[in-house]
């Protein structure tokens, strides 16, 4: 019998920008994670304020305004094999998320996580695509 290795989620929220339990946006992660047959990484969620978001689009995309979400993914290519690895970082603007209702938080985090896994959205095309595959991953995460 094979066992599946576990994946590490952790999230920093500070000073609590966002009030949902922890365990809930890491039962989201494992959701999408099982759900694509990725199991044995790691993965941060980090809530920040607009003024650190924007600091870091500056810095790493050179923008000068804030976004919702930034991703740094530890591992390149769609198709790479993930194994007991850090996958990467979701910093997510908790200013943007303006009902701070749980389908809103899960959408930002699961665009995140996509960036993580390789999908982009660069064109109006890929944007579509990209939407749509939120969209899935919504319908088929619990959050109750």
């Amino acid at each position: 019998m094979t066992t599946l290795a576990k994946n590490k989620i952790r999230i920093f929220n500070r000073p609590k920008f966002v009030t949902l339990r922890n365990s809930d946006i890491i039962n989201w992660i494992s959701d999408v994670l099982l759900i694509n047959s990725i199991t044995g990484v790691r993965v941060n969620i980090i809530f920040v304020t607009i003024g650190e978001m924007k600091a870091m689009n500056r810095k790493y995309r050179g923008k000068d305004k804030p976004t919702d979400v930034i991703t740094f993914s530890m591992v390149e290519g769609k198709f790479t094999q993930y194994s007991n690895d850090m996958l990467g970082d979701i910093y997510v603007c908790a200013d943007f998320i303006k009902s701070k209702n749980k389908k809103e938080i899960l959408r930002r985090v699961i665009h995140g996580l996509l960036h993580l896994l390789g999908n982009d959205h660069k064109g109006e095309k890929e944007l579509v695509k990209f939407i749509s595959l939120e969209d899935k991953f919504l319908k088929l995460i619990k959050t109750n």
